[in-house]
């Protein structure tokens, strides 16, 4: 509460007289007197559970739209494993004996498009919000392996380099992944020539989590930087400006940041950093290897 500006302290809940639980945001303004001395405080309340309803509407439009662009990539990428298990069906299928390194490999293959139509029935079916303790690590590997198959059509290579320590988060998966597919996809648009994107998944300091996707594509000028995550800002032809934006208040809600540096020219960073998993003892999750600075 500096400068007469209003403090907002947190959205929590409140019981109302017929039973019934809101969610509610509570702002302090300062009064201050001739001298600039606090004299009193003005608390407001605001209901929000009209404006949370219509964010969790927007949030799911969003990943319907996330889905269907996933479509063509999902579909490429069970392709490549059916055209395997056919080609090597064919081959004992001629020979008219079962070979086992074949089998191993038609079994490895199936696993694989089970866990892809998986991930993708996950990412469509809408789910009620459950935090669970997850590794993010594994989280952002799912996602390299929905999007690798498009990546490579568009010559586009993924280098990850992940701590090689479990890296706990208390978040909604599914979430997560949301907003890890939504960057991912604003990097591959920005490489229309190919090239790579670097993950980077490592300690940030004690009590963090750092999750960095580096591109290396054309650029944000700081004009539209700026400008980033407005609502209905956008500079693709068919977007409409919320991807980021939902992305940006799913972060926000489990207690992240979401930052973004970009250069024309030199490419974009984005940098997603979460808490750490703290242990019902009170101890705090660490990694003594794969720290982002």
């Amino acid at each position: 509460m500096r400068d007469g500006r209003p403090y907002v302290l947190a959205e929590t809940v409140r019981l109302c007289k017929d039973g019934r639980q809101i969610n509610v945001s509570i702002s302090i303004s300062p009064i201050l007197d001739e001298d600039g001395e606090i004299v009193s405080l003005i608390s407001i309340s605001r209901d929000m559970t009209e404006h949370n309803k219509m964010e969790e509407l927007l949030r799911r439009a969003e990943k319907l739209r996330t889905v269907g662009q996933l479509a063509a990539g999902v579909a490429h990428e069970i392709r490549n494993p059916l055209t395997t298990l056919r080609g090597f069906l064919q081959l004992q299928q001629r020979a008219h004996t079962v070979n086992d390194t074949h089998t191993d490999i038609m079994l490895s293959e199936l696993e694989r498009i089970n866990m892809i139509v998986s991930e993708f029935l996950i990412l469509a079916k809408p789910q009620a919000v459950q935090f669970e303790i997850k590794d993010v690590r594994y989280t952002v590997g799912d996602v390299i392996s929905l999007l690798d198959s498009e990546a490579h059509l568009h010559n586009i290579e993924f280098e990850h380099h992940f701590s090689t320590s479990p890296l706990l988060v208390h978040c909604e998966e599914n979430q997560l992944k949301q907003v890890f597919i939504n960057v991912l996809k604003n990097a591959m648009e920005a490489m229309p020539g190919g090239g790579r994107i670097i993950l980077q998944v490592g300690n940030h300091g004690e009590h963090h989590v750092a999750i960095r996707f580096i591109d290396e594509g054309e650029g944000i000028s700081q004009e539209r930087l700026d400008k980033l995550g407005e609502p209905f800002y956008t500079s693709k032809e068919k977007g409409t400006g919320l991807g980021l934006m939902i992305s940006q208040r799913i972060i926000e809600g489990h207690k992240g940041l979401f930052e973004i540096e970009s250069k024309l020219g030199k490419g974009t960073t984005v940098t997603i950093t979460l808490p750490r998993f703290i242990e019902a003892q009170g101890e705090v999750v660490t990694s003594t290897t794969g720290e982002i600075a």
